[in-house]
This record gives structure tokens, C-alpha cells and sequence, in this order.
């Protein structure tokens, strides 16, 4: 997932104009990525509540057919990859940053970098998610294969059948390579000509596109979404005075636009996947700008505090709210649909909220302390 503030370093604040730059913390980015990860947290807590209260299966159910709005309602919640496309895109834009208009470190100390930023808390999930396969499931011993391909994030390569262990690490496939291979492509094109560097983010878009219109599965296209975020970085100087001056109102409406067509599948995956990159584009111009309400919205503490534990929030929240729904279950009748929806997703997030606290303690501070420390020992 991204990580906020990309190993320490501030962005630059973009206000109305291209001159109203200076270096700062932007507390609404954190806050956008808690805003990603409570999307993916309500498709998770929606799943399992429609389960329990109403015997539906989502993964199987169409919006319309669904007798009841409170149920819709759930379909809408549950529907949907875009928290992950939105970490997506802010991830490509804060690596962008990092490695343009010139890099901030090696490619190998920032490849070392990012394995050390992501593996500590995965390793800590990924213990979990074979406590939880092994104790709370059918019984199902992993193989070695199987427990390799996951360390790999191969569960997350298309075509690839590795069967998870934590089904959320699909998304660190296409981070990992993303981490690892886009350097080495804006290497490869600086070295043989400046000006090819900014074909790269085309390329990026291009190709998954292609490969999707080809035949491939539409999550191929995630690979485009981080580009997406890595050509906002490349031509922020341009795009960022055009795109603050859009209202807020016109881009929640896109944006809302974009995530309500997918629901109803009015247009196919690869349109609405790339639609979600451009309006997810606006979103993050806005937050960037900070004067707008979109930007405050995003800025208010609970966001801002969840954005910053979120990736172990993202890893660990999916096990606890299966948890909280199996316990709700066999009260679920006598408390009645409402309060076991609310139980389901209120308990489930308190508990998330508060294992990802402990990981990021344990798994997380430690990192960010050691690059604290780097920081000042150069200083």
C-alpha cells in the first residue's frame, strides 16, 4: 500500500497557483488514505454482514434484484475495488515524487527500502492468516509451495493459482513489482534521453490496456492506476492549477458518478477501471490543494489518524470482521437485521482499529524510527 510521508520526505503543497509552493506535511493525503482503506474495510464488513442478517451472498447478487434498500445499500458497499484503486493511484503519485524531476536515492537502497517497509507488518499478518486458516476454517494444512507463493506475493499474479493465505495481499503483486520495476524504467529512459522519461507513464497506461483489450483479466489494469499516479507526479506543474480550480462538488459528483456506473455495470471493467484512475486523479489534486472542502474533509483527525495505521489496518481487518460476524451470527435473528449490520461493522472496525495500532507498533515504528534516526545523523 502507500505510505505517508514517502520515507520521511514532505511534498510540496500546490495551492490556486503554480507559485503557492512550499514544503509541508499534507495531513489530508494521510486522511485520503484512510478514507481507501475504510472503502476496502466496507466491502469486507458488507460481505460478511449480508451473510449473516440476510443469508445473501453479494459476489452473486445483482442491485436490483435485491428486495430491500438497506440490502442495496450493503451491495453498494460491498461492490467495488476502489479503496485499493484509490492506494493504487496515491501510491504511483508519491513514488513518482520520489524518483522525479530526480532521484532521491539508489535503486538498490530504495528497492531495500520498500522490502523493509513492507515485509515486517505483512509477515506479522501473515502469521495470523495461517492461525486463522488453520484454527477457524476447514481444515487446510499449507503446503510449501503455497506458503512461498504467498511470501511472493504470487497470489496476487494473474494466472498464476496460488491459492492466498491473506486474501487482501493480492494488491502487494502489483505494488512490489510497481516498487521494483518503474525505477528501473525511468532509469533506462533518462539514460537514453531526458525527454523519453515522460513516455514512461504513457507506457505504464498503455500496455496494461492493451494486454486487457487482449484478453487479459481486467486487474492487469492495476498496473495503469499507479501509473496513473505516477503522470499526475510527472505533470503536477501543469495539471495541478487546471485541476484545483474544478469545484469540489463536480468532482464528488465524478467521482460518485464513476463508482455508482461500475455498481450497475453500465460500462465495462476497463472503462470504469480507467475512469476511476481519472476521477481519482481530481480527488487527489484536491487534497493536495488544501483550501478546498474536500481537502478539510479529509484532513479531520479520525481520517487522518486511520490513514496512518493503515496499512496494517488493510492486512489484518479482513480476519477480524469474519470473526465479528461469526459471533453476531447466532444472534443475529433475535437482535434483528439493523443491529446486527451495525454490531458487524461497528465492533469490526473498534477491533481492526486496534490490532492495526498494535502492529504498527510493533511492525511498523520501527522503521520509521530508524529513518528518523538516518535523517538526523546526516543533519
Amino acid at each position: 500500500m502507500p505510505h505517508w510521508p514517502p520515507e520521511g520526505e514532505p511534498l510540496p503543497y500546490f495551492g490556486t497557483s503554480p507559485a503557492a509552493r512550499a514544503p509541508a506535511h499534507v495531513a489530508a493525503l494521510d486522511g485520503l488514505r484512510g478514507f481507501a482503506v475504510l472503502l476496502v474495510f466496507c466491502v469486507h464488513a458488507a460481505g460478511n454482514a449480508a451473510a449473516v442478517v440476510a443469508g445473501i451472498d453479494l459476489g452473486h447478487a445483482s442491485f436490483l434484484a435485491l428486495p430491500t434498500w438497506p440490502q442495496r445499500a450493503l451491495f453498494w458497499l460491498q461492490r467495488s475495488h476502489h479503496g485499493v484503486f484509490l492506494f493504487f493511484v496515491l501510491s504511483g503519485y508519491l513514488i513518482g515524487r520520489m524518483w522525479w524531476p530526480r532521484p532521491q536515492a539508489s535503486y538498490a537502497h530504495f528497492a531495500w527500502q520498500r522490502t523493509l517497509r513492507i515485509y515486517p507488518a505483512f509477515l506479522l499478518s501473515f502469521v495470523a492468516s495461517i492461525l486463522f486458516v488453520r484454527f477457524t476454517g476447514p481444515l487446510v494444512d499449507p503446503d510449501v509451495p503455497r506458503v512461498l507463493g504467498n511470501l511472493v506475493f504470487l497470489n496476487g499474479m494473474p494466472g498464476a493459482d496460488v491459492m492466498p493465505l491473506n486474501i487482501v495481499t493480492w494488491s502487494l503483486f502489483y505494488e512490489m513489482t510497481f516498487y521494483l520495476g518503474f525505477p528501473l524504467l525511468l532509469l533506462t529512459a533518462r539514460s537514453v534521453s531526458p525527454r523519453l522519461v515522460h513516455a514512461v507513464p504513457v507506457a505504464g497506461i498503455v500496455v496494461p490496456l492493451a494486454l486487457v483489450l487482449a484478453g487479459a483479466d481486467a486487474l492487469v489494469l492495476c498496473w495503469a492506476l499507479l501509473f496513473c499516479g505516477v503522470s499526475f507526479a510527472l505533470w503536477q506543474e501543469r495539471m495541478a492549477p487546471m485541476l484545483v480550480r474544478i469545484p469540489v462538488l463536480a468532482v464528488v459528483a465524478a467521482y460518485l458518478a464513476v463508482t455508482t456506473g461500475a455498481l450497475l455495470d453500465l460500462a465495462p471493467a476497463t472503462a470504469a477501471i480507467m475512469a476511476f484512475g481519472g476521477v481519482s486523479i481530481l480527488v487527489l489534486a484536491k487534497a493536495m490543494a488544501g483550501d478546498n472542502a474536500l481537502a478539510t474533509a479529509l484532513a479531520m483527525r479520525p481520517l487522518v489518524l486511520l490513514g496512518r495505521i493503515s496499512y496494517s489496518f488493510y492486512l489484518l481487518h479482513w480476519m477480524i470482521v469474519v470473526l465479528v460476524a461469526r459471533a453476531v451470527h447466532p444472534h443475529s435473528e433475535a437482535w434483528g437485521a439493523l443491529p446486527a449490520t451495525l454490531v458487524i461493522f461497528a465492533a469490526g472496525l473498534v477491533l481492526s482499529a486496534a490490532a492495526a495500532s498494535v502492529s504498527w507498533w510493533a511492525a511498523e515504528r520501527p522503521y520509521f524510527a530508524r529513518r528518523a534516526a538516518s535523517r538526523a545523523s546526516r543533519t
